[in-house]
């Protein structure tokens, strides 16, 4: 299957909250922003754009914690197992981003560009030849 796919399904990793995404996947991005490498606790984010309306959650979504950065942005993830399963922020209520790492159903994504590169890692070096944005906003 590829991110074309119209049905997809993803879990957390204790599987207790479940989600769907009905239609095609977005744009998908390597976030390197200092909230997004200490909230997944790595180089930087995975991040797959969805449309609100495309996303829906059909198990434990009592299940949630969400929890609000500086600068707006929230993250919601499972309070048992810790899996951040959706990012967005209130200025853009039309669009939403999951991690493609908690998708059930196989999908071939390939990353589209790097935003925030001026937050980088110190100790990573991006190595593909994918577009890099120094913010989001020159992206």
């Amino acid at each position: 299957m590829t991110a074309a796919q119209q049905n997809h399904a993803g879990s957390c990793l204790c599987r207790r909250i479940r989600y769907t995404v009905t239609g095609p996947l977005g744009l998908t991005i390597n976030c390197h922003c200092t909230d997004c490498r200490r909230s997944h606790a790595a180089d930087f984010a995975t991040l797959v754009e969805i449309p609100w309306s495309a996303f829906r959650f059909t198990q434990g979504e009592d299940q949630l914690t969400t929890y609000t950065t500086e600068s707006g942005t929230k993250r919601s993830f499972c309070r048992h197992c810790g899996s951040i399963l959706t990012v967005w922020s209130e200025a853009d209520k039309t669009m939403l981003e999951i991690a493609p790492s908690t998708l059930d159903t196989p999908v071939d994504v390939r990353v589209d560009h790097h935003i925030y590169v001026r937050s980088r890692a110190p100790w990573y070096t991006i190595r593909d030849d994918r577009p890099q944005h120094q913010t989001v906003k020159d992206a």
